[in-house]
């Protein structure tokens, strides 16, 4: 998914990509594409400018937050990416004051501008922090280890509070 500028036309350049997983490089042991990433879009030019607006489909497989087991998990989002050309550094090492708008800016050079970068992080940013197979997931027993969802456990714990967390259990019942 890189692109010349010099390729969109003036009304701007509309695309349906396939785009296959290895390409954005997500590939950890929680949280793996595992299938293409499907990017649908317009590509507009303004000047030395190029906005990019779409939609992308991804599949992942990633592990579920209380029982640890792998489920699929369909990313579908919107995605919006300003690009801009990179300035020419005057010195190396100088400072660079840097805005609050620029952090919405992605930057291009020799005339081109590659959409993986940004997709790969709009795929990263609608993953959620807390994952769940199934929204009453019971996880796994602190006790035995026992995915509680496909093989309840009998531990005689279950249900009692830790020691350390007693004297807010009385607290909580003087509270009533």
């Amino acid at each position: 998914m890189i692109f010349e500028i010099e390729e969109i036309p003036e009304g701007g350049l509309n695309f349906d990509v396939l785009e296959g997983k290895e390409h954005f490089g997500i590939d950890q042991t929680d949280c793996a594409l595992t299938d293409a990433v499907k990017v649908r879009g317009k590509l507009t030019k303004i000047e030395r400018e190029v906005c990019f607006s779409g939609d992308l489909e991804a599949p992942l497989l990633v592990t579920c937050t209380r029982c640890l087991k792998p489920f699929p998990l369909q990313v579908i989002s919107k995605v919006q990416v300003h690009f801009i050309p990179r300035a020419k550094e005057s010195s190396p090492g100088s400072e660079v004051e840097i805005k609050e708008t620029d952090i919405e800016k992605e930057l291009y050079e020799e005339d081109r501008v590659d959409l993986h970068g940004p997709i790969r992080d709009q795929i990263l940013l609608d993953v959620p922090l807390i994952r769940l197979c199934q929204k009453d997931c019971k996880g796994i027993c602190s006790e035995c280890g026992n995915d509680r969802n496909s093989d309840p456990c009998e531990c005689e714990n279950d249900g009692q509070i830790d020691p350390r967390f007693a004297v807010l259990q009385k607290l909580k019942e003087k509270l009533k």
